[in-house]
C-alpha cells in the first residue's frame, strides 16, 4: 500500500471515529435488549477524553446487575451486544468498538481509573 493511500485511509478512519455519537445509540439499544432495560451505557477512554487518534477504538462500558461472574460469559455477552447492534441497529460491522461488562459495584470501583466518563444510555 502506498503511503498516500494509507494516509487517505487513516484520515477517513479518523473522521469516522469522530462520529461515535452517531453509533452510540446502536450500542445502547442492543445492550438494553440483551442485558435488560436497567443497563446503563457509558463511553470512556479516548472518545470521552477527547483524545481519539486514527488507531483508536470506542470504549463502551455496559453496567448491568445481570453481569455474569465469569470473564468468558461476559465476553460472550459483549459479542452478542455487538452483533445485535450490527444486525438490528445499524452499527457498521467494521466500526471499532470495545465493550466492557460490569456489575454496578464493580463500576463504582472502576470509575476512579477513568479520566472521563460520558453516559450515553
Amino acid at each position: 500500500m502506498s503511503q498516500e493511500v494509507e494516509d487517505r485511509y487513516m484520515v477517513r478512519r479518523f473522521r469516522r471515529l469522530l462520529r461515535w455519537h452517531q453509533y452510540a445509540g446502536s450500542i445502547v439499544k442492543a445492550a438494553k435488549e440483551v442485558l435488560g432495560p436497567s443497563t446503563q451505557v457509558y463511553v470512556v477512554g479516548g472518545a470521552a477524553e477527547g483524545r481519539l487518534t486514527a488507531l483508536s477504538d470506542i470504549d463502551f462500558v455496559l453496567v448491568t446487575p445481570n453481569a455474569p461472574q465469569s470473564a468468558r460469559d461476559r465476553i460472550r455477552l459483549a459479542i452478542l451486544v455487538r452483533d445485535r447492534a450490527v444486525t438490528r441497529y445499524g452499527l457498521p460491522m467494521d466500526y471499532p468498538v470495545d465493550l466492557h461488562v460490569y456489575d454496578p459495584e464493580e463500576f463504582l470501583r472502576a470509575r476512579r481509573h477513568y479520566r472521563a466518563i460520558i453516559k450515553v444510555g
